[in-house]
């Protein structure tokens, strides 16, 4: 009777191992499910301009054991549908915690064109600002916070147009911009622009530029991408005339992977 006992403790004991190891497994194949890609417009190509916006949104999900999201904007170009400049970032976590940020950039583009005097002699003057983005590489850390940077490199210059033909080109304008990866899934890249050009005797133009992309409440399945910009066209003699164009203000949401056994 008392071997009896002991093998039946033995088999309990066994039997828990092989479930334990199942349900190890089981977890096993369903953190290592994905990726999943994602695109905004739906299904939209990096190569190309979208039909009705000037932007694609476009990555991959992963989340294996290491968390890994690819995020890249190109944003076209309005006089050359081929063009564009590249605002995009890679980011490791791994239990929560920054692990890896690498700062993808590149080309040039003016997503718009802006009539300066739409109501009263449309075509007459216009304005185009072009973008252009580069360096970047992989982030900085930083122990104190657990946290990633990385810097890269971007510029604006803006053009004069009248009657489909440039008048004007301004110098080029550097500006700062970051991309930073932090716990609790805060993620984001930042890049803005902001110059005086011009007389304002005979005309003086005010740039802002702006362009955002950032996790919502640190989930990593939302994102929101802000891309704009602010004119003032200023002369002493017609005063100030304001002019904003918001490119993008778009929340994305990202479906997680699909679980696989």
């Amino acid at each position: 009777m008392r071997y009896s006992h002991l093998l039946l403790s033995v088999l309990v004991l066994v039997e828990a191992e092989v479930i334990r190891g199942l349900f190890a497994r089981r977890t096993s194949l369903r953190t290592f499910a994905g990726p999943s890609h994602f695109s905004f417009p739906p299904n939209c190509p990096k190569t190309s301009k979208p039909k009705d916006v000037p932007y694609c949104a476009t990555g991959e999900l992963d989340l294996g054991l290491k968390w890994v999201v690819d995020f890249d904007t190109y944003i076209f170009d309005v006089f050359d549908p081929t063009k564009t400049v590249l605002f995009g970032l890679n980011a490791t976590i791994n239990k929560g915690i920054p692990e890896f940020l690498e700062v993808r950039t590149g080309g040039c583009a003016a997503p718009v064109l802006v009539d300066l005097s739409p109501k009263f002699l449309p075509h007459l003057l216009e304005a185009a600002v072009k973008f252009c983005t580069w360096g970047g590489g992989p982030g900085k850390y930083n122990p104190r916070t657990e946290s990633y940077s990385a810097e890269f490199n971007i510029s604006a210059q803006l053009s004069l147009f009248s009657g489909g033909r440039k008048i004007s080109q301004g110098i080029q304008v550097n500006g700062t911009a970051k991309a930073w990866i932090k716990p609790h899934f805060d993620i984001g890249l930042d890049a803005h622009v902001i110059d005086t050009v011009g007389d304002p005797n005979i005309l003086q133009s005010s740039l802002i530029f702006l362009n955002s992309i950032a996790t919502v409440n640190g989930s990593i399945f939302t994102w929101r991408i802000i891309n704009g910009i602010s004119l003032d066209m200023y002369s002493t003699g017609t005063g100030h005339h304001y002019f904003n164009r918001t490119f993008i203000n778009k929340i994305i949401q990202v479906s997680p992977p699909q679980v696989r056994f």
